[in-house]
């Protein structure tokens, strides 16, 4: 690419309105010097004729995006004009970036996509255009305005660990749209009172249009969704169930490994191979030799094993994957006839392991039934994408060492992860850098030397070792 076609393409310039180029390269670097063509004005003050009074003493310097590896500068000659009637002057007009800023439209608008992609920090943005860190987060604070956007149809509500948390709290409550995929909203805290506050604010037919929620088993937010939400119906995530479910299991595995002779066969099993109970593995593998055992086994060989450690350990296993088999399988027709049953067997075991447990699945069981609904693309209602939103705000968090700055964390999150939220440029800077503390007044005391002998040097030097 030449340096004409360069201006012409990242300058958004025709080659008809340039009229002279020069180049100034040094070892990194490249001035580039235009002159644009020379064009008659109107006043804009009372609309009259205009002439041409030079340039101006000094030049317009834009940075503009890197060429060929260098950082590259626009150097502006810029021309200055006079009103023949009222003597207005003015400059002409400027196609490469906003007035008083030092940065091309092209390079602020690649530094905002670089913006949106999560793994790029403030740091390497900073580096990437010869910027510097606090440069970078007032262009982002300034085009990246995002309002409050409009409640989904199908609303999935969860919570980040965050130090940014406001109000004593210590998670984040974030919001998804889990029909278009999106993450919607971040609020600074998940109580059952700030959530109140936010919801009330919105207007009542706006939050009529929200059909389903799906949440976590946090009790505020199906309080918070039964009441703000009149036509919703709650739906709690199955992977928190069954994970709950897991943990009782592992804590029944545990006991009998504690109660086990250390070293034994049921220790050892108990301790190396309970992932064969835990998950599901092709047990039907070539055998391979144990060298506790001292002869070939395969995972079957160790599953059978397991199982015939203890009574309890294998009711226990066998009604946690029947309600697996019933997560996996039951329809929106048949799972309230399969819980029953399925709760009945919890309860007829009396495995204490299993208690709260049974406690859970009484009282969300109206949620647990609701998560075998299909309303949209034969899925089931879960809060997988809120979980993979977390992730990913986490991933945001950990490459830029983490955030203190809630308000500006909110903006960059949701232009990263959701593409309908746009940027503008805007010649209005702002800032969202939170006011610190006033610095508190003081009364320097200063010592002067003369023939006193209270102010010689040994006298002020014990006077600062006292203190």
């Amino acid at each position: 690419m030449t340096i004409q076609d360069f201006i012409t393409t990242t300058l958004n310039l025709k080659q008809d309105q340039i009229q002279n180029i020069h180049l100034i390269k040094s070892h990194n670097s490249l001035e580039i010097h235009i002159t644009l063509v020379n064009k008659s004005y109107t006043c804009p003050r009372c609309g009259g004729k205009c002439k041409n009074k030079g340039f101006n003493n000094h030049p317009r310097h834009y940075q503009t995006l890197p060429f060929a590896g260098m950082s590259s500068t626009i150097v502006w000659h810029r021309r200055r004009f006079v009103c023949s009637d009222c003597g207005h002057s003015f400059s002409e007009e400027n196609p490469f970036g906003p007035e008083n800023f030092h940065q091309t439209y092209s390079l602020l608008n690649q530094l905002l996509i670089d913006l949106r992609r999560p793994e790029n920090t403030y740091l390497s943005i900073a580096r990437k255009y010869n910027l510097s860190v606090s440069t970078v987060q007032l262009y982002s604070d300034s085009f990246i305005h995002v309002p409050r956007l409009t409640l989904p149809e199908n609303l999935g509500i969860d919570e980040l660990s965050s130090r940014m948390s406001k109000y004593g709290g210590s998670y984040l409550c974030i919001f998804v749209d889990n029909d278009n995929r999106l993450l919607t909203e971040i609020l600074p805290n998940r109580s059952k009172h700030s959530l109140s506050r936010y919801l009330e604010a919105i207007p009542l037919a706006e939050r009529k249009h929200v059909r389903f929620v799906t949440i976590d088993m946090w009790e505020p937010y199906r309080d918070v969704s039964l009441k703000y939400f009149p036509n919703c119906i709650v739906a709690v995530d199955p992977f928190h169930v069954v994970k709950n479910l897991c943990q009782c299991f592992n804590r029944l595995r545990i006991d009998l490994m504690n109660q086990a002779v250390y070293d034994s066969p049921a220790y050892y099993l108990l301790k190396q191979w309970h992932k064969l109970l835990d998950s599901d593995y092709n047990l039907d593998n070539e055998p391979k030799y144990n060298s506790f055992f001292r002869r070939k086994l395969n995972y079957r060989d160790l599953y059978n094993m397991l199982l015939a450690l203890h009574p309890d350990l294998r009711l226990a296993y066998h009604l946690k994957e029947m309600y697996r088999d019933f997560n996996r399988n039951a329809t929106e027709d048949d799972c309230e006839e399969r819980f029953q049953h399925i709760y009945e067997a919890f309860c007829e075991s009396n495995l204490y392991c299993y208690t709260d447990f049974i406690g859970l699945l009484e009282h969300w069981k109206p949620e647990i039934l609701n998560s075998f609904k299909r309303p949209y693309e034969n899925r089931k209602l879960s809060n997988a994408l809120a979980e993979n939103t977390n992730m990913r705000l986490r991933s945001l968090m950990t490459v830029s060492n983490g955030y203190s700055n809630f308000e500006r964390f909110r903006a960059r999150a949701l232009f990263c992860l959701n593409n309908h939220v746009y940027y503008s440029l805007t010649s209005r800077l702002t800032t969202l850098k939170r006011q610190g503390k006033k610095r508190g007044s003081y009364n320097k005391q200063s010592y002067l030397l003369s023939d006193d002998p209270n102010n010689s040097i040994d006298t002020i030097t014990d006077h600062f070792i006292e203190e």
